[in-house]
């Protein structure tokens, strides 16, 4: 059964010189997994229990594996250890280096499609709420022993999942994307404006950009690509946003927008139910439009596996049926 789990970010280990003389040594891989238990776990005692050694083997096996990179990875604070800023940099490849390691070794020993295969998939939220279930539903009858484990993250954190190996695919808005990513578009949406039926713009076809420094609009999360490019719309459209509030969720916005608190910012997409039925309007941005490209998204040097084709076509398919 698939698990929808919550990430967090991790920061990509950079190569720079000091480290890169580190990783020239041997690496017992016991010790990376030991390391990455204490990390998950924030206890030499319960990772031992985890990987089924003693705690005194784990506790001498991370003072090795700190002589051996020449840094410290934990601290401790009370009764638990957490990473040092070293410790998350390498902890990032680490993971990394671990799940190839196993995919490895199931491709050779003929296990990758048996119940231990595994896709890790990233959706943006909103993106989840429209195509998830359709797309899990046919996945799982094509690949009955994969499990597909499904997390929410916004753009920027799935692509920050992506370039530290974290997932293999991620279904989120594809804007400006690294060279070390690749990118299978699904379809293009535009930003436009909500609100309630009520509102004094329910009764023009278009807004003018002179009539928004005087509205309050609700706009989603400060640290998303979508709140990145409605910045940018509103600075080159010389509109001062003097009223706003951010919000975490869609779902929240077409709420507020529905009760006359705020024009919401948003794909109309998101809000076809409620534009349908009547409880919300919408109209064009002024001026500038905003557009994005959604797609699915993985590394550029990665081989895209039967499973994840798979995975990307039905996709594809369900934003077809859902006429994106």
């Amino acid at each position: 059964m698939a698990r929808i789990l919550k990430m967090n970010t991790m920061i990509v280990f950079l190569y720079n010189h000091e480290y890169h003389s580190c990783m020239s040594a041997d690496l017992d891989l016991r010790l990376l997994r030991a390391f990455a238990a204490v990390a998950k776990v924030g206890s030499h005692t319960k990772a031992a229990a985890l990987i089924n050694v003693t705690q005194s083997a784990v506790s001498h096996g991370m003072k090795r594996l700190e002589d051996q990179l020449g840094c410290s990875l934990f601290y401790k604070k009370g009764k638990t250890v957490h990473l040092t800023a070293e410790g998350r940099l390498f902890y990032g490849h680490v993971l990394r280096i671990l799940d190839n390691v196993d995919r490895a070794a199931d491709s050779v020993s003929g296990r990758h499609a048996d119940s231990r295969g595994k896709l890790t998939v990233v959706f943006s939220a909103s993106m989840a709420h429209l195509i998830l279930a359709s797309v899990l539903r046919e996945f799982r009858e094509s690949y009955p022993n994969i499990s597909l484990i499904v997390r929410l993250e916004d753009s920027g954190r799935a692509i920050k999942s992506l370039e530290e190996g974290e997932c293999d695919l991620a279904v989120t808005i594809a804007d400006g994307l690294p060279k070390t990513l690749k990118a299978h578009t699904l379809f293009e949406d535009q930003i436009a404006l909500l609100f309630s039926p009520q509102h004094a713009w329910a009764e023009k076809q278009r807004v003018a950009v002179s009539e928004m420094s005087r509205e309050h609009f609700l706009l989603y999360q400060r640290n998303s690509v979508t709140f990145r490019r409605t910045e940018d719309f509103f600075l080159r459209s010389g509109v001062r946003l003097s009223s706003y509030v951010e919000i975490p969720s869609f779902e929240i916005m077409k709420q507020l927008a529905q009760l006359g608190l705020g024009v919401a910012l948003m794909a109309p997409w998101v809000a076809s139910k409620e534009l349908k039925e009547g409880s919300l309007v919408s109209r064009p941005l002024p001026k500038f439009p905003l557009r994005r490209q959604w797609a699915v998204i993985h590394q550029a040097g990665h081989k895209v596996s039967l499973t994840e084709q798979t995975f990307i076509g039905l996709c594809r398919m369900a934003c077809d049926a859902a006429s994106l």
